[in-house]
């Protein structure tokens, strides 16, 4: 088993292929990226990285990336992250001890998703605010008497009244995901 420095990477046959620098600036070689099933990465220049060699010292495989530690995290937590290029770190993705999930980052996109999240708090307002402007209205309509035209007396209001609004959204509220 030995540390060594992530240089660059190349693709072959669909596998995931480091190169790095191990014992020195001539020591430079490639193994392929063994990790969990399902998972891929590819880290910033100069990360540590643990390479394990088989037998056959031929053959060996990346296994892991050293990474820094999250002071954040409690017993049982787990954080995913990314960086940028320089190392700096973009997006987290906490699955915290209680339960919870915590994702920070700029956006969160379902590549497969054809909805938008809403701030449901602003939407209610804007929402109750037209809806009472809509009764409001409904509200003058059927108190509006008509003149008659011929002796300028009132006349019987028109058989058609205003209906006011019971919509409700309250029922499109998700309590368990909740955005900034």
């Amino acid at each position: 088993m030995t540390i060594v420095t992530y240089i660059s990477q190349t693709i072959e046959k669909s596998f995931r292929k480091f190169k790095f620098l191990r014992f020195g600036r001539s020591d430079i070689a490639t193994s392929f990226l063994a990790t969990s099933f399902g998972e891929d990465y590819l880290p910033p220049k100069d990360s540590k990285m643990v390479q394990i060699r088989s037998t056959n010292s031929q053959e060996s495989v990346i296994v892991c990336i050293v990474n820094k530690a999250d002071a954040s995290l409690k017993v049982g937590e787990k954080v995913i992250y990314s960086t940028d290029a320089d190392g700096v770190v973009q997006s987290q993705m906490y699955l915290r001890n209680d339960g919870k999930v915590e994702v920070k980052g700029t956006s969160v996109e379902f590549l497969e998703g054809t909805d938008n999240a809403v701030r449901y708090s602003k939407l209610e307002s804007e929402f109750n605010e037209l809806k009472g402007k809509y009764n409001d209205l409904v509200t003058q309509f059927n108190a509006h008497i008509h003149t008659a035209p011929s002796s300028g007396g009132p006349t019987t209001p028109p058989s058609v009244t205003g209906t006011f609004s019971v919509a409700d959204i309250t029922q499109s509220k998700i309590d368990e995901i909740i955005v900034p």
